[in-house]
């Protein structure tokens, strides 16, 4: 009689503790692939640094960026796949880096010397776009992101 009372609480413990299929929500454990076509680059020289950021501080820089990531180019064309994303709200930033110093060089106004981009070809005028312009949902297994560098 003993172990029924306890094996009852165990499992009352169990069903309380348990979230149930309303608190979990419908993203949970879903990944997708989000593939980034760049085109504009003046030549192939350098490589393409990509951020991927998932919230304003990210995408401001006051947080490290979710993920980050370089790509080569050919025919002044870049590809990347972020692979197995978790589903949500993203944006991504793009510059080419022509002189491999992993910095994008502006000259003495502050105005960049080599080829940027944003998700959704946003532009910002005078400095970057807010996120809420470059932002994008990843809500299924795969999506493409097309960027056009300037």
């Amino acid at each position: 009689m003993r172990h029924a009372v306890m094996l009852s609480l165990l499992i009352l413990l169990f069903l309380i503790a348990a979230p149930s299929a309303a608190d979990t929500p419908a993203s949970h454990n879903q990944a997708g692939n989000i593939t980034v076509q760049l085109a504009g680059f003046e030549n192939d020289q350098g490589t393409v640094k990509l951020c991927l950021c998932r919230s304003e501080n990210e995408y401001t820089g006051d947080m490290k960026a979710f993920c980050t990531a370089s790509a080569a180019l050919r025919n002044k064309k870049a590809e990347w796949v972020f692979e197995r994303m978790p589903y949500g709200t993203y944006s991504i930033k793009v510059f080419h880096d022509e002189n491999g110093n992993s910095q994008l060089d502006t000259n003495v106004l502050g105005k960049p010397t080599e080829r940027y981009g944003f998700s959704n070809n946003a532009q910002g005028r005078f400095g970057p776009p807010p996120f809420s312009r470059a932002t994008f949902s990843l809500n299924s297994p795969q999506l493409t992101v097309a960027i056009e560098v300037h």
